[in-house]
């Protein structure tokens, strides 16, 4: 009684008796790996532990227990350590049940029963690098997404790192977005660790063909320095295992007239900015287009009733996957307008057909606009005599005013000096105003007939169709035609696997323009 009482009075009592098990993650199949069951704060040293038997699972002790004393803020803890040697073959997820531990005082502790799932080796795994690159799907059409994934693993068993991937999209590979990154840990068939490194790239393409990644990926074997911070030893080389994208024509069975190389899936709405308006007033009529490469749809033509004019406005991609048309409609007349539907062609890669996503038609509804005129009360009549009296004043009354000033008043002649600031001042302004003209002058956009001839030497299908739609808004009639059958030949080479011929004489009325 004593004792424990200085036990504590000095604050040295040992915590409740606690047992875990502790299983390697992941749990490989067919692998040897080490487990431990820790006892912490026991009231003896272990003597025995009942390992319980579990299907299609091998395991024992191997050698002694580790134990271990420590003392924190007065605090006395221990922990025992025993471990475990298994290996399992099961493939899917089984429970180890409860593992009771005897203790030397003859007291039991047990662990709780715990589930997992055991997972395959890799057995790509070998050496002390492996680097592979895949493409998901490998195989698409033209402007369909896909995911270039480069994976590097690099195995733990001692320091190994890198500085950058040495893989970027191959020649001829649009790549779509932002690149992302994760690291993940994996085990080989001899149950060592590996650190793998994903970077994962939304790429496609415009043309068929097949493209290929590869290359060199440069590794290093390290230590860890006073401050616990990687210092190369040695640099490697790997070569990276290639991946290949297929990117096959598309199909020409059931291929739509307007199709223009929209990729599904795709999905088309429209709205009215105030469907309920007056004649003679306007509202904002947008289109909506969301799929993944809808910056290649083109502005559709309103069939609009008579009446109606529609004001074509800038369309916008405001967001990735998603691009906006918009026009201002001005109603003359009063009654009920429908506005069509909308339908894009698109290829859905999945049922391999053309589709069609279509808006729905919608509904303005324009009332009579107001009138406003000017009403006047009563009736005017005209007086008689409408003529003002003459009136004779007495002379007496008129009062004599004094005789005009001719030649009486002095003028002062300003000195020769002030002539001179004055044209020096109107001078200085005039530079002033010239400086202040030409420093806030807007600059000269580029010569985009010029921009055009450049893409078209080029042969740089894209920028020749961007320049084409820069030129529209000041055309006439047959830049117009040009630009239609320019556009037309560049789809036709871009999306139909056809030659696209000599552009160059189709854009003669068009290369002027600036």
């Amino acid at each position: 009684m004593a004792i424990m009482s200085w036990l504590v009075a000095g604050g040295i009592i040992a915590s409740a008796a606690e047992v875990r098990l502790e299983l390697p993650d992941p749990l490989i199949t067919g692998v040897v790996q080490q487990a431990s069951v820790v006892i912490e704060n026991a009231t003896a040293r272990v003597d025995h532990l009942d390992l319980p038997t579990v299907a299609n699972l091998e395991w024992e002790t191997q050698g002694r227990s580790n134990y271990q004393i420590s003392i924190t803020n007065g605090r006395r803890s221990t922990t025992e350590t025993l471990s475990v040697v298994l290996r399992t073959q099961q493939t899917t997820a089984f429970t180890i049940p409860a593992i009771t531990v005897t203790l030397a005082d003859g007291s039991t502790v047990s662990t709780i029963a715990v589930t997992i799932q055991p997972q395959a080796a890799d057995t790509s795994l070998s050496g002390e690098a492996v680097a592979t690159v895949v493409f998901e799907p490998s195989t698409i059409v033209p402007g369909q997404p896909a995911i270039l994934i480069y994976r590097l693993s690099l195995r733990q068993d001692r320091p190994r790192a890198i500085k950058e991937p040495a893989l970027s999209p191959p020649a001829g590979v649009m790549v779509l977005g932002d690149r992302s990154e994760n690291q993940s840990e994996t085990t080989d068939k001899e149950g060592r660790k590996w650190q793998t490194q994903t970077w994962r790239w939304p790429v496609s393409a415009a043309q068929p063909g097949s493209f290929e990644a590869r290359g060199q990926q440069e590794w290093f074997r390290c230590r860890h320095d006073l401050f616990n911070q990687l210092v190369a030893e040695s640099s490697h080389q790997l070569a990276i295992k290639p991946g290949v994208l297929t990117v096959t024509n598309l199909p020409d069975e059931g291929r739509p007239a307007d199709f223009t190389g929209l990729i599904g899936p795709l999905e088309a709405s429209a709205v009215i900015e105030r469907p309920r308006i007056a004649a003679g007033e306007g509202t904002i009529f947008t289109l909506t287009l969301k799929g993944p490469q809808v910056g290649l749809g083109k502005r559709p033509t309103l069939t609009l009733p008579p009446g109606v004019q529609a004001y074509a406005k800038d369309d916008n991609e405001e967001k990735t996957g998603e691009r906006h048309f918009r026009w201002d409609l001005v109603p003359a007349n009063a009654g009920e307008i429908i506005l069509p539907a909308l339908s894009f062609p698109y290829f859905d890669p999945v049922s391999h057909s053309y589709q069609r996503a279509s808006s729905p038609a919608l509904t303005m509804t324009v009332l009579p606009g107001r009138s406003r005129e000017l009403i006047v009360s009563g009736e005017i009549t005209p007086k008689k005599n409408t003529t003002a009296p003459s009136v004779t004043l007495p002379s007496e009354n008129l009062r004599t005013m004094p005789p005009p000033m001719r030649g009486d008043a002095t003028v002062s002649t300003p000195p020769k000096w002030t002539w001179t600031v004055l044209f020096m001042a109107l001078v200085f302004g005039a530079l002033i105003g010239l400086g202040q003209r030409f420093s806030t002058r807007p600059k000269r956009g580029p010569h985009r007939g010029r921009a055009l001839a450049k893409a078209l030497a080029a042969k740089d299908l894209d920028a020749v169709a961007r320049w084409v739609f820069a030129l529209r808004p000041d055309v006439d009639d047959a830049g117009r035609q040009a630009a239609d059958a320019l556009e037309q030949a560049i789809d036709q080479a871009r999306f139909g696997s056809a030659d696209a011929g000599d552009l160059t004489t189709l854009a003669a009325a068009l290369i002027k323009i600036p």
